[in-house]
């Protein structure tokens, strides 16, 4: 393993843009960099992609003949396309394909000449449908599977929002059932139901399950409790977190459903 990599080293990708390196994980062989100008846009990728993809940002390296790619070889992706292009996709929300078309498009337009038509659906109405989610943590979900994947959209109050509501909804479980507090770590169980809530939606959210052992994932999430431990005792309560997820994907997803219904309505009734 290259163990060249230091944290808070500047480096150029491909593209011939800058990022740093926030930290260095050589156990789990990965490392979390952001960009200057969106440094709370943090991402994490392996070491090995990593290093494919960047250079030192002072390095000047001579020039070299480009090599030719066979047909058969899948083109190399960026490092920030590792995990952008899975950005959200398992959280997908039903009407995510009529959310985005047309979001950038301000036009309306009326034929005054006949007397006046309705106005197309236009991107306010997309924004609307958004709004009018009932279920503020379901909207904050949705607002971010739409807009999360933006660098220029600070969207860390609506991942708290659904954070807070994952980690309720665990110490409501956890009380019902009669769980004791964590044994043997420093965290509460409140602190241990956010910390866990964290980890769900961050790695539920660019799809990183399998880049990490239990072990790995504990540690990435600042989680203070032994990796069989916690499989015995606090998996289960993950999976739930999972599972609300889904469930708040659904209520977003009713609530456009019948924002679009009422739109449709308003149309065969002009």
């Amino acid at each position: 393993m290259n163990r060249a990599i230091e944290p808070k080293t500047e480096w150029i990708d491909k593209k011939g843009k800058a990022l740093t390196v926030l930290s260095v994980d050589y156990d789990n062989e990965t490392l979390v960099y952001n960009r200057p100008d969106s440094p709370k846009c943090e991402k994490t990728v392996s070491i090995e992609v990593f290093i494919k993809q960047v250079k030192p940002k002072n390095h000047q390296s001579s020039p070299v003949k480009e090599k030719s790619i066979k047909p058969t070889q899948p083109p190399s992706v960026w490092i920030d396309e590792t995990l952008d292009l899975n950005f959200g996709k398992s959280l997908q929300l039903q009407h995510q394909d009529w959310l985005e078309r047309g979001m950038h498009a301000k036009t309306v337009k009326f034929d005054i000449g006949g007397g006046g038509l309705p106005p197309e659906v236009n991107w306010e109405d997309h924004c609307a449908a958004i709004a009018m989610i009932d279920h503020p943590p379901a909207k904050a979900l949705a607002s971010i599977l739409l807009w999360g994947s933006d660098t220029n959209w600070n969207w860390s109050r609506q991942f708290d929002d659904v954070v807070h509501h994952l980690a309720d909804n665990m110490v409501g479980r956890c009380k019902k059932e009669g769980r004791s507090e964590p044994k043997a770590c420093t965290h509460t169980l409140p602190d241990l139901a956010r910390l866990m809530a964290r980890m769900v939606l961050h790695f539920e959210l660019y799809q990183l399950w399998d880049m990490y052992t239990v072990k790995g994932r504990l540690l990435f999430s600042g989680i203070e409790v032994n990796a069989s431990t916690y499989t015995n005792a606090w998996l289960t309560y993950q999976r739930q977190m999972t599972l609300d997820l889904f469930d708040m994907v659904g209520k977003a997803d009713q609530s456009i459903g019948s924002y679009r219904a009422q739109l449709n309505r308003v149309d065969d009734n002009a």
